[in-house]
């Protein structure tokens, strides 16, 4: 009998399983599908995430696999506007950098190690039933083998904003979904000639996008929204037609994959529920503007997998993982939704006179010489409260220490 069974083997679970496993947890992975999905997703990890990569002894291997950026670039072409902002380093901040990296390479970074300190990786293995009982779970599976069970003291669902293991427990997926749909697509093409930074938004009210260069060789990804009312099965029709516009005519480049999905701002009702818990999109689910969905949900993991070693080594009682449960509740819903919502708005606003108004905020922001440390500090908000004041993460959030020395700079304080 394992101690955990996580389920999902994306770069949430993989991270969450090695964090548990240097603990010494012994650990099981399961996965339905063949191998881990590489399909167009978030692909920027902030300066806060950059901390949990290095604390877990991935970021260098990492770094040659992606590429450090530095740049943010906000574009408005109904005023034909442009600004960059650049981050720099600040006292305080361990780096001065976002690493673009895909989430299959770091979930495929953090399997391998994973799996030399023994966590085991089950791929094709469904999961169907779940029964939680006095001293633990036991998960039923069904893959090529038939179905199959395993036990464990804990499970963790780590399965997307469907997650089977959420639905299982019975646990409710509160908030809504949007309207529209977002069509995320990876495509060979240099943005960079027609202004683009290596990260960007791009503010319209007909053809918002969020736009960013993948890796080193010359992939980006371009994600768009399209209503929901389109047919589903005619998306990559329409790929086409929507480049027209992003790329101004220019017909050089090479579709290579493409994801249509629907947009969330939901977070379970509880992220522990008996010998359930929950990390990732299967706890919090936002839209993507911003990015501050995938990092919040590997924050969440590696706080519960901080507070599950302790329980599991006898050091807390179980009451934390309610704590842990109220604690990113709250984070979700007073820092990550509001802050993705807004962006969300912002890219798409259709209203004129609002449209001037955040034109006039861009331009602010961008001519304001702190904003690159701003734009780093915002994504530690994540972070939260840690719970114990011995966790690994106790000392990871520089913004009590940063902000003051920004107001000193700004004449603010003295």
């Amino acid at each position: 009998m394992k101690d955990v069974i996580v389920v999902g083997a994306g770069p949430v679970g993989m991270l969450t399983a090695l964090a548990l496993a240097q603990t010494g947890a012994k650990v099981t992975v399961l996965e339905q599908e063949p191998a881990i999905v590489n399909s167009p997703r978030a692909a920027v990890y902030f300066p806060s995430t950059l901390i949990i990569l290095e604390e877990l002894g991935l970021l260098d291997e990492l770094n040659e696999i992606g590429f450090q950026n530095r740049t943010f670039g906000t574009h408005v072409p109904e005023f034909n506007y442009s600004s960059v902002v650049t981050t720099e380093p600040i006292e305080g901040i361990p780096y001065d950098y976002q690493l673009h990296a895909g989430q299959h390479d770091v979930a495929r970074v953090a399997m391998e190690h994973a799996i030399r300190l023994g966590v085991e990786v089950l791929f094709n293995h469904e999961v169907v039933a779940l029964e939680d009982g006095p001293g633990g779970v036991t998960i039923t599976t069904r893959g090529e083998e038939g179905e199959q069970q395993f036990r464990a003291t804990w499970l963790i669902g780590a399965d997307g904003a469907r997650s089977t293991v959420r639905k299982l427990a019975g646990i409710a997926f509160e908030g809504h979904t949007w309207p529209e749909r977002f069509v995320a697509t990876n495509v060979k093409f240099d943005f960079t000639r027609l202004g683009y930074q290596q990260a960007n938004f791009v503010c319209d009210p007909v053809n918002m996008a969020v736009i960013a260069q993948l890796d080193r060789e010359g992939l980006w990804r371009c994600t768009y929204m399209e209503d929901s009312s389109l047919p589903l099965e005619a998306y990559e029709d329409r790929i086409h037609q929507r480049y027209e516009w992003f790329m101004r005519g220019s017909k050089d480049y090479q579709i290579v994959s493409s994801s249509p999905y629907m947009l969330h701002q939901r977070a379970a009702e509880t992220l522990h529920k008996g010998h359930v818990l929950l990390a990732g999109d299967a706890a919090h689910a936002t839209n993507p503007c911003g990015g501050l969905g995938l990092t919040s949900g590997v924050w969440t993991g590696m706080v519960l997998a901080d507070v599950l070693g302790a329980v599991l080594r006898g050091e807390e009682d179980e009451s934390i993982l309610d704590r842990f449960s109220d604690e990113r509740r709250k984070i979700f819903w007073d820092v990550v939704s509001p802050a993705a919502t807004e962006n969300k708005r912002m890219l798409q606003e259709r209203d004129p006179a609002q449209r001037q108004k955040d034109l006039a905020a861009i331009k602010a922001l961008s001519e304001d010489p702190d904003s690159g440390a701003m734009l780093m500090l915002f994504a530690y908000k994540v972070i939260g409260d840690v719970l114990r004041p011995n966790s690994r993460w106790k000392d990871a959030d520089p913004t009590p220490r940063v902000v003051p020395h920004i107001a000193a700079r700004r004449g603010q304080i003295h």
